[in-house]
């Protein structure tokens, strides 16, 4: 009975120090991030992001990993807007290999296959990493309302329309928007705005099919 006693008083304790290292973990770690609903106005409120040493102790460390991973890469994302020689910097280079990483691991986060689109996008917009890891995030959350803002405004800007597959998905963005969360449809006239010409002859196009009285918003 004792040896039973000293087993099962291991095992609590051990069960508790696992829980306390993943409470200490988590309230140490970053608040959670995410895309703003205005591609443009992706910010640098994040610093400090140096992540907890216990995060690897957590069973939730591969998410804590994904968001410092996020962070890291919309840094890199707004100083490559307001200073483009630093997309060839070493902090844009670092974010880039992060989100890389991060995703070889958990390649179900739609948030960083957006944030590796854009990141590659600042490098070389034709870069066919673009696209893929725009369709990654199509194919992993298709109607997650709160990206489709940034994949509009990024496929529109980079000619990803060009591709049928991405025509589609960003029309059901589109249809989606306009139809079920209005809220969002100055996002569109974003976009359209920032959109090369044929992002914006497909978003007229698109507008006018699902809402022709949206049409002459957009054009402004």
């Amino acid at each position: 009975m004792s040896r039973f006693r000293i087993l099962l008083m291991a095992l609590a304790l051990t069960i508790g120090s696992y829980a306390i290292a993943s409470a200490l973990a988590e309230l140490t770690a970053l608040q959670r991030s995410t895309f703003p609903a205005d591609a443009t106005k992706i910010s640098l409120r994040w610093t400090g992001d140096v992540p907890s040493p216990l995060t690897a102790l957590s069973p939730f460390g591969p998410e804590l990993e994904s968001n410092h991973a996020l962070i890291a890469a919309l840094q890199a994302i707004a100083l490559g807007q307001q200073t483009p020689a630093t997309v060839r910097s070493t902090t844009h280079a670092a974010a880039l290999g992060r989100v890389r990483q991060t995703l070889s691991i958990s390649p179900y986060n739609p948030e960083l296959w957006l944030a590796l689109a854009l990141l590659q996008a600042q490098r070389d917009p034709y870069d066919p990493v673009v696209v893929e890891a725009l369709k990654m995030a199509y194919f992993v959350a298709p109607n997650d309302a709160r990206l489709m803002p940034v994949r509009i405004d990024l496929a529109g800007r980079f000619d990803a329309l060009a591709i049928p597959d991405v025509k589609d998905v960003v029309r059901n963005d589109l249809r989606l928007i306009m139809t079920r969360r209005p809220e969002l449809k100055s996002a569109i006239v974003s976009a359209y705005r920032r959109a090369s010409v044929l992002g914006k002859t497909f978003l007229e196009y698109a507008v006018q099919s699902i809402d022709p009285s949206f049409l002459a918003t957009l054009r402004g």
